[in-house]
């Protein structure tokens, strides 16, 4: 299948994917580390920001890494993968370590903050699981909602949003733009005291 690559606009699309900015990455992002340093930088401006991030830990003896998410507003870690031996090869994604990150981000979306971070979009989103109900609960809370998908994964992410991303350039800056412009349209109050 061959998709239109499209570059980041800036420009916010209309309804309830205005308030949604995705950041695309590639392997050869470092997307953690940009998602990590954005959302310091965006706490540093006193937008209350919530939701998870996720990191990818130590080298396991199947090459792959282990995966973590992290609680933005209590700091609770939670490992998401299952350690299995050297030549395991199925989904290392642990069901139950993915119903706590699910409850994780369910509080984070009760809390109220201005921006949500739902930090991946993934193939279990893709395929209607994973923490798609929950990603769903923060676009609808009327927070600013912040997501990470990987390139190949775009098209099944709009098809959930129902309409083209509103793509944000790879780095923590444009992130920060973003999501102070953003909470400012959603936040009139915001704007008149901030």
């Amino acid at each position: 299948m061959i998709t239109k690559q499209r570059k980041p606009t800036g420009q916010h699309p209309t309804g309830l994917t205005a308030r949604v900015g995705v950041l695309r990455y590639d392997n050869s992002t470092e997307v953690d580390k940009i998602l990590a340093d954005a959302v310091a930088k965006i706490h540093a401006r006193d937008i209350v920001v919530g939701g998870l991030l996720q990191y990818f830990g130590a080298r396991l003896p199947n090459g792959k890494r282990s995966m973590w998410v992290e609680d933005i507003g209590t700091g609770a870690l939670i490992r998401l993968d299952r350690p299995r031996g050297p030549g395991a090869v199925a989904c290392l994604l642990d069901p139950d370590a993915l119903a706590q990150a699910a409850c994780m981000l369910r509080r984070a979306v009760d809390s109220n903050p201005e921006l949500l971070v739902v930090s991946r979009f993934g193939n279990a989103e893709a395929d209607g699981r994973g923490l798609r109900a929950e990603f769903a609960d923060a676009i609808c809370s009327g927070a600013a909602v912040l997501v990470a998908v990987k390139f190949t994964l775009l098209n099944d992410l709009e098809g959930f949003l129902g309409a083209p991303a509103d793509l944000l350039l790879p780095s923590a800056d444009a992130i920060v733009a973003w999501a102070e412009s953003t909470v400012a349209i959603s936040n009139p109050m915001r704007r008149s005291t901030g």
